[in-house]
Formats: C-alpha cells, sequence, structure tokens
C-alpha cells in the first residue's frame, strides 16, 4: 500500500523544490508519495498551519506523515514527532503549536523529541528542514520505528494555542475568512454586525452564501471542520475590513 508523505509549510520558493527534492531522493523506489505541498499563508502563522494541518488529517488515508516546516518564533522549540492514537497519522516539525488541533481531536499515541538531530547547542544547521526535517519524515514513511528516531515526551509537552472564538485562521483567494467558534443564531437571514480593528461591515446569515447579491457581506457555513466564515458575495471584499490571519472578529447579533 502506498504511503504518503504531506508537507505543510511556508516555504514556498525554491526551497519548496528543495524540500520536494530531499524527500523524493531519500524514498528511493520505495512506494511513498511525496504530495503536493501545503502553503502556509501568510508565513510564519501558526495558526494558519494548524489549520492546515488538521485540514491534512481528514483528507490524507492512514498512515500517511505530515511533516511542517515552520520557524514563527524567535526561539527554537523541540523538534518532535508523533504518531495519532486516530488514523496512525506520523506528524514531525518544530512545537510552535502546529500540531494543536490535530493531536486534540485525533489524539496522540506516542511521541518522541528529536531535538538531537538538529545540533541543539552544538554548530547551527542551517535549513534544518531540508536537511534534518525531511530525511527524518521520510525514514517514518518507509517504517522505522519512532521510537528509533528520538527520546520519549508526555503528551502533555505539545504547545496548545488556546485560540479565542472568532479567531481567524484562515483566508481563502476569495478574501473568505475562516474562523473560530460558534453563532449566536443560524437562522436564515440573521443579521450581524462584525467588527474586526475597530472596522464593521453588517453581515447576513445565509446557508448558500452565493444566492446573495453581489458585494453581500455574509457569515455562512464553510466546508472545514465545521466552521463558519466571513465572506463578500462573488466580492473580494478583505480590504474593506483590513483583517488579517490571527485577528479576532467580534460577531454581534443585531435584533
Amino acid at each position: 500500500m502506498t504511503n504518503h508523505i504531506v508537507t505543510v509549510t511556508d516555504c514556498v520558493d525554491i526551497a519548496a523544490n528543495e524540500l520536494r527534492g530531499t524527500l523524493i531522493s531519500t524514498v528511493g523506489d520505495a512506494d511513498v508519495s511525496v504530495e503536493p505541498f501545503v502553503p502556509i499563508l501568510p508565513a510564519f502563522s501558526a495558526i494558519n498551519g494548524n489549520l492546515a494541518m488538521r485540514l491534512m488529517a481528514d483528507c490524507y488515508p492512514d498512515g500517511t506523515v505530515l511533516l511542517s516546516t515552520l520557524g514563527p518564533l524567535k526561539e527554537r522549540p523541540k523538534a518532535i514527532i508523533g504518531r495519532t492514537l486516530k488514523k496512525d497519522l506520523v506528524f514531525i516539525g518544530r512545537n510552535t503549536g502546529i500540531f494543536d488541533w490535530l493531536t486534540r481531536d485525533l489524539g496522540c499515541a506516542e511521541l518522541y523529541d528529536v531535538s538531537a538531530h538538529y545540533g541543539e547547542g552544538k554548530k547551527f544547521v542551517s535549513f534544518a528542514g531540508r536537511s534534518v526535517t525531511a530525511p527524518l519524515a521520510a525514514q517514518a514513511a518507509l517504517g522505522v520505528p519512532l521510537s528509533d528516531l528520538g527520546t520519549p515526551l508526555d503528551e502533555s509537552e505539545i504547545v496548545r494555542l488556546d485560540l479565542a472564538d472568532g479567531t481567524i485562521a484562515h483566508i481563502d483567494n476569495f478574501g473568505s475568512m475562516k474562523f473560530t467558534g460558534g453563532l449566536p443564531s443560524t437562522e436564515e437571514g440573521a443579521r450581524y454586525r462584525v467588527t474586526v480593528k475597530g472596522r464593521s461591515v453588517e453581515a447576513v446569515y445565509a446557508h448558500r452564501m452565493i444566492g446573495l447579491d453581489t458585494g453581500t457581506w455574509s457569515l455562512f457555513p464553510g466546508s472545514s471542520l465545521g466552521m463558519f466564515e466571513l465572506g463578500c458575495v462573488r466580492h473580494y471584499g478583505l480590504p474593506e475590513l483590513g483583517a488579517e490571519v490571527g485577528d479576532v472578529l467580534e460577531i454581534e447579533l443585531l435584533g
């Protein structure tokens, strides 16, 4: 059965090709598929990477290796590798919070510290995602036991993000924003005021937002993990709000 390696990364220039080439070279002729990369947008966003990692866990089959290369912090947190309780997925990368949602929903069967491979406390390893993380991920995909790659860690060491309700986790190319938390009413036509960074729009709740007039702001059920979204119908309305991933939407139901 084919195994898969999925890389969630903000390396989207030539570095992405280096990562992919390293993975392909390391797995050789084995029945392992190196999948198209999943971009983290904006760069350095553990919040967006957290969502992307969780979405890929839903889409890819059991046994897939989920690889993260992301450096959002001044300090270098531990590099970890682990396996989920459900779906038997392997995850590897820096412990930045990117594995929060994944392990909350799918659990953690085993977890190891692989920082020793990165020369921690010794000579700095430049582009360790290519030189260290990718080869380790390939070894996991080839069936090397995770316990052979690192030292045991307790699941409690996985960094949690604890996002507030209304936190924007993703903005797509249409300007629609996926956000955490619920809504006080999902009645068709319910009206809301949505505020972020001091800017406000009025939005209408619709189960099928494309049925609304062009330029109408709408809250609607999205396609990802039961999350709601805010978007402007057939119009890129994002500049009107100036919202970014990580901003928190204040959502008020109007009487």
